[in-house]
């Protein structure tokens, strides 16, 4: 699956919305949207994973309020932090809005306005750097040459 990246912005997390301290990425790949977040300057672990729009309204009750724990089993990859951080990014978006007074509950936003918002990007080809994919490309270039620094030595 090759995702055009098609928004880098900065949020907080639903406990403090007014710190940003997270940083997500909305992504764009054959007519569907999709999400990860890249960094927490907050500390917490995390997943990098791409999670659908479409994945995320079908796993969310369209009726009622819920909690950011609803969309867990998105996630292949455990951390406690997931969900909570991907609710934070789509509060931003008003993919999710607040019911009533509380931080911690939701309901389903806009997701009309979202998709508008969202094709203009498109339309206008914005494609940003994949910083995932370039700190992977570092990571793996210090590995080999640590594995052939090792080797020289035996």
């Amino acid at each position: 699956m090759n995702i055009t990246i098609l928004k880098k912005t900065n949020c907080g997390k639903v406990s403090t919305p007014e710190k940003e301290t997270l940083t997500y990425n909305i992504g764009h790949c054959d007519d569907e949207y999709y999400f990860r977040v890249t960094d927490n300057a907050g500390g917490g672990f995390f997943s990098h994973e791409w999670i659908s729009l479409n994945d995320i309204t079908e796993c969310l009750p369209a009726d009622s309020n819920f909690n950011a724990t609803a969309l867990t089993p998105l996630f292949k990859s455990k951390s406690a932090n997931n969900a909570g951080f991907l609710a934070a990014a789509l509060k931003t978006e008003s993919l999710l809005l607040p019911f009533k007074e509380t931080k911690r509950l939701h309901t389903l936003g806009d997701l009309s306005a979202f998709t508008k918002t969202m094709q203009k990007l498109v339309k206008s080809k914005v494609s940003l750097p994949d910083e995932i994919a370039e700190r992977e490309v570092l990571k793996e270039a210090k590995l080999k040459a640590l594995a052939e620094k090792l080797q020289e030595k035996s």
